[in-house]
This record gives structure tokens, sequence and C-alpha cells, in this order.
């Protein structure tokens, strides 16, 4: 067995292992719904204490054949929520071919194979550096910027999430480290974030750059939950405009005891006397109606 097939394996086990909480749910993935998958995302850090993002799951859950494997960090978490120490560990007992780092004898006619490459290569660095510098780094990859749209000012949040769109599969990209190829190729990028939605791509004097536009309604609840805004009347007026009457507010509290349900009143209440705790909140999500208003938010406690 492969580690891809491995892979459809641990799928299935997932989805076994939700089913111990929620019995109702379908077997297969093409018909776990959309509440199943929130509630998936729920238990799954319940139980190992990380979070997977809907969008992952519906890029390398729900669809029947995948074409890669995920990356090892997700596989470790999906591979915990089965039970299981680790997704080598998972791996071992499906006979996976799980690579293995052990360091083997080197033979004397290697080692000085390798001696000769470190001189050859040391004195190759030496000749590069002393070359002008423009000389020098003139190949050096740039990396693009991550803007807001309104401000223009470099993002560096590591909330958000971006993803570059290759072949119907969704690559993330680390918002630091974005490489130009990404621009250049004119790659449809995907943004991930409560308070950032659309991702244009901005070319000036060609410097590169991705400019993220911000939603005003989620950035104004983050100013209000971050912020020592006195007037609690001035407050609770404009959060009235931009909260749903029918809002939803779910809390994950911390060390996995579960979550706390708020309503309109109770979320505005504790946001008009804002706490050091309600500073520390992060704002997993965010769902919105036609008119803009808040209609759901996810809360983690920190």
């Amino acid at each position: 067995m492969d580690q891809l097939t491995a892979f459809y394996e641990l799928k299935e086990r997932v989805l076994a292992r939700y089913r111990e909480t929620y019995p109702y749910a379908s077997t297969e993935w093409k018909n776990v719904s959309s509440k199943d998958i929130q509630q998936l995302i729920d238990d799954i850090e319940e139980a190992t204490k990380q979070r997977i993002s809907e969008k992952w799951i519906y890029t390398h859950l729900k669809p029947a054949d995948n074409e890669k494997l995920p990356r090892k960090d997700m596989l470790d978490i999906l591979s915990v929520y089965c039970r299981f120490d680790s997704w080598n560990a998972f791996a071992y007992t499906t006979k996976a071919i799980v690579p293995v780092e052990t360091q083997k004898p080197v033979k004397r006619g290697w080692i000085v194979l390798l001696v000769f490459a470190s001189i050859s290569g040391s004195a190759f660095f030496l000749w590069k550096w002393n070359q002008p510098k423009e000389t020098f780094g003139e190949h050096k990859q740039e990396k693009v910027k991550v803007k807001d749209f309104y401000t223009q000012e470099e993002i560096t949040d590591s909330t958000i999430q971006l993803f570059v769109k290759e072949k119907d599969q969704l690559k993330q990209l680390k918002i630091s480290d974005i490489p130009t190829t990404v621009v250049e190729n004119e790659s449809e990028i995907v943004v991930e974030s409560p308070f950032y939605s659309e991702a244009i791509v901005e070319v000036k004097e060609k410097a590169k750059t991705i400019v993220l536009k911000p939603d005003d309604h989620a950035m104004m609840l983050k100013a209000f939950m971050q912020s020592d805004i006195k007037d609690w009347e001035t407050r609770k007026t404009q959060l009235n405009a931009i909260l749903s009457a029918d809002l939803e507010v779910l809390i994950h509290l911390q060390n996995g005891l579960g979550i706390e349900y708020m309503n309109k009143e109770e979320f505005t209440q504790k946001l008009t006397i804002p706490t050091q705790a309600i500073k520390r909140w992060q704002v997993l999500s965010l769902e919105q109606d036609n008119a803009k208003r808040i209609t759901k938010i996810r809360i983690k406690q920190n």
C-alpha cells in the first residue's frame, strides 16, 4: 500500500471517528453536509487542540480522488484524531511506504568525493561573494508583498491564509514568503480570513503586490474587541448596526472545555464592557447576510 492509498484509508477513518459522535452523518464524503463539516472541525479541535480549515476539508477530504498527498502536519492532526500517535504511526499500521531517515555507513571513496565537492563549493561561493553586489544578487527571487487595499500598509497577519489555485487544487502560501511566479503566471489567488475577502494583484512600476480588500463590518468588530472605547452607548448603537438580530456567537473555550453560545444581546453586552480576556479572543470565521450584517461568529478563547 502506498502513501496516497493510506490517505484514502485515513479519510474513511476520519469519517468513522466523526460518526461516533454524530451517528446519523453520511458514510460517504460526497454526501457530507456543510453542517457536518463545521461540526467535524469543532470535533477535531476538541480532540487534538488543532484546527483544520473548512477550505482544507473541501480541498482534500471531500473529493473522491486526490492527486497528491497533503502536508504531513495536517496528516498528523487527522491521525491523532483517529487515535494514532502520528501519520507515520497510522501509515505503519496500513503497511504504507513511509520514508524513514536513517544514517547509513559511508564508504571511504564517497568521503573523499564529498570532501572534494565541499572544497569546490566553498571556492565557488567565495568567488561569487567577491563579485559586485548587483551581480551576486541579480538572480535572487523577489518576494511579493501583501498590502491593505485602502491603507496601502503591509499586512503580516499570520491568521490570514492565502491559496493559489493550480489545476483545480488549492496550494497554501505563506503570507511572508510569496514568490513572484504566483503573480507572473496570473494564478488565481484565494483568501481565507474573517477580515479580508478579495485578493487583487497590483503592478506599479514593475513592483508586484497582492492587495487584500478588508471587510468593513468585520474590521469594525475587530476594533470593538481590541480597543478601549469608553462611550458604551455609542458602541452599542454601532454594534446594533452591523450585527444581525439573529446573531449566533460560538466561543470555543480553552482546554477543550466545549463551546459557549451567545445571542446578539449577550454578545453586545460583552463587547460594551471590554476586558483583557475579550482582547485575546481570536475570530475564526464570520458569516454575513445580503445586507452585510454579521449573522454568525466563531471565536477561539486564548
